[in-house]
Parts: structure tokens; sequence; C-alpha cells
């Protein structure tokens, strides 16, 4: 889920790059058929946080894995300058998913072992000021990993769930806005920001599919 681009089309490709039929799945259907024409996988426009989409799709896909990176993008502002439905935008969204999906893994049927991975991010432990809700909603994101992961210990279920932490990076759209909008508030050029922060090797979407292939 999320693979329309970002961290969730580097996934993609870094999963079928190593040989795994993948169901790449995101709202944008232009930017899934180019990845389909890059890459060998199949795509499927659906939403993340539509309950129905969620059980239909493992129903009648019955993946061994899912890769969860789907979320909003927040608006990068002060507090101030946030309305609520912009602050709590990720709640509805990136939350959501996450219990959508760990419910629904936690009460199928798996034929072998699973897996379930949930992209959260570093600002669930650090904080992100010009985020509304943002780190919240990833501190949350992170609970609910860990609370599914108990549950499937408790019921012995053959299925593993891990939640990713990954840090602000700009090698993507988004990163590359809060990046900005961060180097901004502390004064400082991006280029000098983005190295004095992630080193000469920041977090690319490569990288983060290939961490968890």
């Amino acid at each position: 889920m999320g693979a329309s681009r970002g961290l969730g089309r580097g996934v993609a490709v870094a999963l079928a790059q190593a040989g795994a039929r993948v169901l790449a799945i995101g709202r944008s259907e232009s930017a899934l058929a180019q990845l389909r024409a890059q890459t060998d996988v199949d795509v499927r426009v659906g939403d993340a946080t539509c309950s129905t989409f969620v059980s239909n799709t493992l129903d009648d896909d019955a993946p061994d894995a899912i890769v969860l990176v789907a979320g909003a993008r927040p608006a990068l502002a002060p507090l101030d300058r946030y309305d609520w439905e912009a602050l709590s935008a990720p709640w509805h969204t990136d939350v959501k998913a996450t219990f959508l999906w760990l419910q629904q893994a936690l009460q199928r049927p798996w034929r072998d072992h699973g897996r379930v991975v949930v992209f959260s991010s570093g600002a669930a432990l650090h904080g992100s000021p010009l985020s509304g809700g943002y780190a919240g909603a990833k501190q949350t994101q992170r609970f609910l990993c860990q609370y599914a992961a108990g549950e499937a210990r408790g019921r012995e279920l053959p299925l593993t769930i891990q939640c990713v932490l990954p840090q602000l990076n700009p090698n993507t759209e988004l990163g590359a806005a809060g990046v900005r909008a961060y180097a901004q508030r502390a004064g400082e050029d991006v280029e000098g920001f983005v190295r004095k922060r992630f080193g000469e090797t920041p977090l690319s979407p490569a990288i983060a599919g290939q961490a968890i292939t």
C-alpha cells in the first residue's frame, strides 16, 4: 500500500527486483501505470482506509506479506496555522489504514508464516513541530503494531508484525518538502542542513526498499 510514490514505490521496486510477486497499490492511476511500465509488478488503484477494499484484497489475493507505506501529507506549518481538519488528517489516513490492515491480518488464516511491515516515521520518537498531528499519528501506528504483535504471539499465529521508523529524507517529494521547511526554520541552507543531519548517504526509496527485502 502506498506504492504510487516515495518510499512505497521504492519498496515495490526492491521487492520485485528480489524476485517477489508484487501487487502495488496506491491512489494514483497514472503513477501506478508508470510503475508497471518500468517494473515487473501488478498494480491496483485502491484506498488503504476503506475496510471493504482491505478485506477484499486480502481475501482475493491472499498475500504472504503486507507492506503499508500509505499516509497523508502534512501541511508543514507552525501549529497555529493549522485547522483541526488539517491537523487530524494523519489520524484519518495513516492511523486508520494501520488499524484496518492489522485488524484484518490478525483475523485471517495464514497458509504459511505471514509478515506485516508498517512504515511509521522517526517523528514518532522525536516529534515534528511543523507537521501538526503527524508525529502523534506515527507514534500511534507504532503502538498499534506493538499491540498487534502481542496479539499474534498470544494467539500463536504464524505472523510477524514489524514497524519501521525511517528518518526524514530529501529523496522523496514529501521528504524534500520537509527538509526545506526545517532548514528554513533553522536558518540554514538545504544542502548544509542535509549534510549535517543525514551525512553523505541520506535515506532514499531504494535504500528503504532494500532494507526490508
